[in-house]
C-alpha cells in the first residue's frame, strides 16, 4: 500500500484523540443499530407534502440560514461541494451547490427531503454532529457506509437561545476537495445564523451584548443574553456561554445581578445618559476570576410594555410618544423607532440596524413594507 506524499498528508484531517474517539463511537452506534456497511442506504426522500410541512416548521431557521449559506458557498465555489441545511432529525431542508458535484450528489441523495441521521446513513457529519451536538468532520473512509466514502463532510449544529439544536449546517464534497479550514468556516457560519436568529427572536425585548474586548462589540464574537423586565435571563447565544463558562440552565436560574454584578435599572440609566458608549461591567461570573466586560443594551420600549399596561418601576420613564402611544399601531411605533435610529446614524443603515439589534436586510424590509402599506 502506497504511503501518502507530504502534500497529500497535509491535506488529510488531523486525527486528534477526540476526533478518533468520536468516529469510533459513531461506528459502534451504527453497528448496534444494524446499519450495514456494504449495503446501499435508503436514498428516497420524504413526500413533497411532508417536505413542505418540514420547511414550514423550520421557516424562521431557513430565513436566517439561506443568505449565510449563499455567502458560505461563495467561499467554496470551486471545491466541488455543496452547502446543506437540515432539521433536528437530519432531514435536508435546503441545499446550495456546485452544478457538477450536484449531479453526483443526487446519486447518494444529498438533496432536500432525504434523511442523513446515523440510523439511515451511518457515520456522517450531519448525523454525528446531531448526536454529539458538536462540530464534526467525517472524511473519506471515516464514513461507516462504503457508498459514502468518496465524501468529505464538515457539519456544525445550530443552537437556539436555550441551548437546544435547531438544525445542522453542513458542507459536503468530494474527498479530494478536503480543506482544513472548511470546518472552521462552517462553524463560523452556524454562529452567524444563531446570532441572527437570537436577535430576531428577542427583537421586541431587552438584550445585553458584551465581550471582554470592546472592539469585538458588534461582531459575531460578542455574547448576547436576553432579559425579562424583572432581570431574569431568558436565553443566551454560544459566545455568551463560552465567555461566562455557564450552561443556559445555570444562567436562567441565577439571573442578571448574580451573573453580571449590575442591576437592570443601572443598565437602563447608563443607556439614557450615555447612549452608545459601552457599559463597563465587573468580571463576569463572580465565582470565577476573569477580565471585566464591555456591554451595550438593545431594547424596544413600546413592545416590551404596551402603553395600556403599567411599566415596571425600574424601567419607568416617559415614552417617546406619550400622547399617541395608547392608540398607536405597533407597526407605526416600530417605524418611528427605525426612522429615529436612521436619523441618529445620519442615514447609515448598518449603524442604525446595529443600534436597533436587527439585521440590515430586516431594516430594509420593514422600510419597504411601510412604503407599500395603504
Amino acid at each position: 500500500m502506497a504511503h501518502p506524499t507530504p502534500l497529500q498528508a497535509a491535506a488529510l484531517p488531523a486525527h486528534t484523540p477526540a476526533h478518533a474517539q468520536s468516529i469510533s463511537q459513531s461506528h459502534a452506534r451504527c453497528q448496534a443499530m444494524g446499519v450495514e456497511e456494504n449495503r446501499l442506504p435508503d436514498l428516497s426522500p420524504v413526500s413533497p407534502g411532508a417536505l413542505r410541512d418540514m420547511r414550514e416548521r423550520n421557516r424562521r431557521l431557513f430565513e436566517h440560514a439561506a443568505p449565510v449559506m449563499e455567502l458560505l458557498f461563495e467561499q467554496i465555489v470551486s471545491t466541488r461541494s455543496l452547502v446543506v441545511l437540515t432539521d433536528t432529525h437530519g432531514t435536508i431542508l435546503h441545499s446550495v451547490g456546485d452544478d457538477g458535484f450536484m449531479e453526483r450528489a443526487q446519486q447518494i441523495a444529498l438533496a432536500p427531503g432525504v434523511n442523513w441521521s446515523e440510523a439511515t446513513k451511518g457515520t456522517n457529519a450531519v448525523g454525528t454532529a446531531l448526536f454529539d451536538e458538536a462540530a464534526t468532520l467525517v472524511h473519506g473512509s471515516e464514513h461507516f457506509v462504503r457508498a459514502n466514502r468518496f465524501l468529505t463532510c464538515s457539519a456544525s449544529p445550530i443552537f437556539d437561545h436555550a441551548g437546544k439544536v435547531l438544525g445542522v449546517l453542513d458542507v459536503s464534497g468530494d474527498q479530494r476537495s478536503y480543506h482544513p479550514h472548511t470546518l472552521a468556516m462552517v462553524t463560523m457560519s452556524a454562529r452567524m445564523i444563531e446570532n441572527q436568529w437570537f436577535a430576531d427572536r428577542f427583537r421586541h425585548g431587552l438584550r445585553l451584548h458584551f465581550h471582554h474586548r470592546v472592539e469585538y462589540l458588534g461582531t459575531m464574537r460578542e455574547g448576547m443574553v436576553a432579559l425579562s423586565p424583572e432581570g431574569q435571563i431568558l436565553g443566551a447565544n454560544r459566545s455568551a456561554l463560552d465567555q461566562l463558562r455557564m450552561s443556559p440552565a445555570a444562567l436562567r436560574m441565577r439571573g442578571l445581578e448574580p451573573v453580571f454584578g449590575v442591576s437592570l435599572a443601572h443598565i437602563v440609566d447608563h443607556c439614557r445618559r450615555h447612549h452608545d458608549t459601552p457599559l463597563h461591567l465587573p468580571p463576569a461570573n463572580a465565582d470565577a476570576a476573569g477580565p471585566p466586560l464591555y456591554a451595550r443594551a438593545y431594547f424596544n420600549w413600546p413592545t416590551l410594555w404596551p402603553a395600556t399596561a403599567p411599566a415596571p418601576s425600574p424601567l419607568s420613564g416617559p415614552p417617546a410618544r406619550p400622547e399617541a402611544a395608547p392608540t398607536a399601531r405597533l407597526e407605526d411605533v416600530e417605524l418611528a423607532t427605525i426612522r429615529r435610529a436612521l436619523d441618529a446614524a445620519n442615514g447609515n443603515v448598518s449603524k442604525a440596524a446595529r443600534q436597533l439589534g436587527i439585521g440590515r436586510n430586516t431594516l430594509y424590509r420593514k422600510l419597504r413594507n411601510s412604503t407599500q402599506a395603504p
